[in-house]
Parts: C-alpha cells; sequence; structure tokens
C-alpha cells in the first residue's frame, strides 16, 4: 500500500516534471519566433519615451510669479459665487 502510494507520488511528480519542462521549452521556442516583432515594438515605445521625456523638459508656458494662475482662480470662485 506505501510502495503504491510512492509510485502515485512520483507518477505525479513526473507528470509535472514533464509538463513544466515542455512549457518552458514552448516559452523559449515562441520567444526566438517573435523576436523580430518585438524589437521593433521596443524601437517605437523607446522613441516615444524620448518624445515624452522632450515634452516633459519644455518649459511651462507661465513662469512667472503665477499672477495668470491666481486671476484665473479668482476668476472661477467669484463665478462660483455669483451662481450661488
Amino acid at each position: 500500500m506505501i510502495t503504491e502510494g510512492l509510485k502515485l507520488i512520483v507518477l505525479g511528480m513526473g507528470t509535472v516534471f514533464v509538463f513544466l519542462t515542455l512549457l518552458l521549452l514552448a516559452i523559449k521556442v515562441m520567444a526566438r519566433l517573435l523576436a523580430p516583432f518585438t524589437t521593433t515594438e521596443m524601437l517605437e515605445l523607446e522613441a516615444e519615451q524620448q518624445a515624452a521625456a522632450a515634452r516633459r523638459q519644455q518649459p511651462a508656458a507661465d513662469t512667472g510669479d503665477g499672477r495668470t494662475l491666481i486671476a484665473v482662480i479668482s476668476a472661477a470662485v467669484a463665478t462660483h459665487r455669483a451662481r450661488r
């Protein structure tokens, strides 16, 4: 009875090991087959990231002391209070 249990354990573990090995091989084969497609996508992604970084480095339109922002907020508060 114990030997049957051990046989079942070995059979189950062997099955899982074989399945995981086949899965690993399938993933590696797919990675090699799809490598040309991923390199073009990586180049596009890097170009987009560089463009986004360039946009972030550009100075804001209002770099003064914030008078425009204060005026806009004041106008919004005045409009809100007028509607109440």
